[in-house]
């Protein structure tokens, strides 16, 4: 008997028969009594079974947290201190490369012509949609 919620779907004869033929070809065959009660047991000793799992997550948890706050006050107390001699020459040093390595002769105010940089199936196509 099937209740007023029940939302499965009646199948009709022949779709029954396929359902019922389809499930008892892939049914697991019949437990002996002995591996039945080695199947009863297995189940019975893991329900007894402490879980172990469910105390350990708000322990973690909670020294994550500590950790977290022990970073976030460590970088809050006290001053920096001087920079020795080595970080300054490395600042100078990072500042005179980033001069050379970075900065172009061109103005970026100046408009230039990159249109020789492309290739000529992009020259087609910037000139298909931008010229036309």
């Amino acid at each position: 008997m099937t209740s007023p919620g029940d939302e499965r779907v009646r199948l009709d004869g022949a779709e029954g028969d396929f359902v019922e033929r389809l499930a008892a070809a892939y049914a697991p065959p019949p437990m002996t009594a002995g591996e039945r009660a080695a199947f009863d047991e297995g189940v019975r000793s893991r329900l007894e079974r402490p879980r172990l799992r469910r105390p350990l997550i708000p322990a973690i948890a909670a020294a994550a947290a500590a950790t977290l706050l022990w970073f976030a006050i460590s970088d809050s107390i006290g001053p920096r201190g001087v920079p020795g001699e080595e970080e300054v020459e490395a600042v100078v040093a990072s500042s005179w490369e980033d001069e050379l390595f970075l900065s172009s002769d061109l103005d970026a105010s100046e408009d230039r012509d990159e249109s020789e940089a492309l290739p000529g199936d992009y020259l087609a196509i910037a000139g298909a949609f931008l010229d036309g």
